[in-house]
């Protein structure tokens, strides 16, 4: 019998009272509320079918888009960035997009493993001058040319490339772009020449990658051409190509002559973008009796408004003692902006804006 309320008290014990029950029920309730509220989408945040659409294109473009590597030395275009917002300019005067022939010509292309590529034609027909923009200017007045390049990575600077700078600028068209052929074609409806650029090993590859299809100094000639023949193959109806980075390629004349012969042999045009001081590219183009241009000026180095013209005044000291100059610059909106308003300056100093076919061979080699 001592231990009866002992049984009972333990009996009492599992009786589970109403009100803590209801009470339980509420805070499952309100758990259960509050998930719901945190895990859904908010209706207001949703895009609409387009706008869906548009952002699943965008990505699709940045996943194939190879990475674009920092660069550390001054000539491989480092990267300074600055929050300055580009003023937009006006339209280049409709007079300098007058459209060039329809490229690229059947009579200029053989067909490889990877596709179509540039070959010399019947009857002395030329790929660098027949793609190449007409010239008629004042040999008294200094030429400068401007190539922008990395164009075909990102639609809207390509295409703010495309309308917005003078016919006389040049594009040169990353062979990792998508819809390269379309790229070209509309760039030459508005003036353009374009070129190919050619990925080349830089001096701290692979930290500084151009891409798999890289021209490195130590592979094989053939594995080289190889490399080669796969980024000539990705568009066509350019006039020549450039070197993109190559501070360790170009400086290797066992390494670069089969190149050059390979392209001379093609018969296109050659830009050395002089990635190091050290380049074998114009000389060796020379030696092979090679149409050849050599920038003199990276204008966009450092994307500030007062670095970019400085560069391009830079550009005009050049062209004013040697005759011609060349600047590279990279399809970036304040880039464009600035290189557009300064080319309207161009003739009012006694400059020539002018195709970088019109500069062939005119720069002495340094």
């Amino acid at each position: 019998m001592a231990g009866e309320p002992e049984l009972k008290s333990a009996t009492r014990q599992r009786i589970v009272n109403p009100l803590t029950l209801a009470w339980g029920l509420v805070i499952v309730l309100l758990g259960l509320t509050v998930s719901w509220v945190y895990l859904s989408d908010d209706p207001h945040t949703e895009l609409n079918d387009e706008n869906a659409d548009q952002a699943e294109h965008e990505q699709s473009i940045a996943e194939d888009m190879p990475t674009i590597p920092e660069v550390s030395t001054p000539n491989e275009f480092p990267v300074t960035v600055t929050h300055e917002t580009p003023t937009d300019v006006d339209q280049p005067s409709m007079s300098s997009q007058i459209a060039l022939k329809p490229a690229p010509n059947e009579n200029l292309l053989i067909r490889g493993d990877n596709g179509l590529k540039p070959a010399l034609g019947p009857d002395g027909l030329i790929a660098w001058k027949e793609y190449a923009r007409p010239f008629s200017g004042d040999d008294q007045l200094p030429r400068i040319a401007i190539l922008v390049t990395d164009v075909g990575l990102n639609s809207k600077s390509s295409n703010a490339a495309i309308d917005k700078l003078p016919g006389q600028v040049d594009m040169a068209f990353s062979p990792y772009g998508r819809n390269l052929q379309t790229w070209m074609d509309k760039a030459r409806a508005k003036g353009h020449e374009g070129f190919l650029m050619i990925p080349t090993e830089p001096l701290n590859y692979p930290d500084n990658d151009p891409g798999p299809h890289t021209l490195i100094a130590d592979l094989s000639e053939r594995d080289n051409l190889l490399r080669l023949d796969w980024a000539l193959s990705q568009v066509a109806g350019y006039v020549g190509v450039v070197n993109h980075m190559g501070s360790k390629f170009t400086a290797s004349e066992e390494a670069l002559t089969p190149i050059l012969n390979d392209l001379n042999n093609r018969g296109l045009m050659l830009v050395d973008s002089r990635s190091t001081r050290f380049s074998m590219a114009a000389r060796i183009a020379r030696r092979l009796g090679m149409p050849r241009a050599m920038n003199d000026r990276y204008i966009d180095n450092v994307i500030t408004t007062d670095e970019i013209q400085r560069q391009l005044g830079e550009l005009e000291k050049t062209a004013k003692t040697f005759g011609a100059a060349l600047g590279l610059a990279r399809a970036i909106p304040l880039t464009i902006n600035e290189i557009a308003a300064w080319a309207e300056t161009l003739e009012q100093k006694g400059f020539q804006l002018v195709p970088i076919t019109a500069i062939a061979n005119r720069q002495p080699i340094k």
